[in-house]
Order: C-alpha cells, then sequence, then structure tokens
C-alpha cells in the first residue's frame, strides 16, 4: 500500500512521563495506540529557500510512527510551535497513514 497524505489535526491523549500518545480520533474514529514503532524529533526548515532561511522558521515538532489495535500504522506529529510563552500553538497531526 502506498503511504496515503492526511495532514489533518488531530484530538491525542497522551500518558506517562514523557507524554507519549496512547490514542487518537481522526475524522470522528478513535484510534488505540498499541505501539509506538518509531519517533524522533524534526528541528528543520520545510522547503524555505536556501538563504532565506531564519531561526524562527524552523520546525519544533515530534513524530510518532504508531501502530493501532487495528493493525494501521500511522506517522503523527506534535507540533510544539516557536515560543513556550503560547501554548495555543501546539498541536498533533496525522501526517499520513503508512498501511
Amino acid at each position: 500500500m502506498m503511504p496515503q497524505f492526511i495532514g489533518k489535526e488531530i484530538t491525542v491523549k497522551v500518558e506517562g512521563e514523557l507524554n507519549q500518545p496512547v490514542s487518537f480520533h481522526l475524522d470522528k474514529l478513535e484510534y488505540k495506540i498499541t505501539e509506538i514503532t518509531e519517533s524522533w524529533p524534526d528541528y528543520g526548515f520545510g522547503r524555505s529557500e536556501i538563504g532565506k532561511k531564519k531561526w524562527w522558521q524552523r520546525h519544533h515538532r515530534n513524530y510518532y510512527r504508531v501502530k493501532t489495535t487495528d493493525g494501521d500504522i500511522f506517522e503523527i506529529y506534535y507540533d510544539r510551535g516557536v515560543n513556550k510563552k503560547h501554548p495555543e500553538y501546539r498541536r498533533w497531526y496525522a501526517s499520513r497513514k503508512i498501511q
């Protein structure tokens, strides 16, 4: 199966000391996470042109590749925003469905 782009904001339930995702809601469905198969940070600049990259344009995201109880594999991420003083910019997104 080819990865399917989703690109939607989701609601995520987190648990534990590290606030790891345990379930999420996407299109009115709840997906329970059975395993985090991979995780990584993203501090890149995205598609900004070379020479026009400024520190405030950096991504501040935590990506997770997760497996659900149905056996589906999703790539989700937590966008931490750019400023700790503005938690309203912190959001979760479903990036794509891998399987």
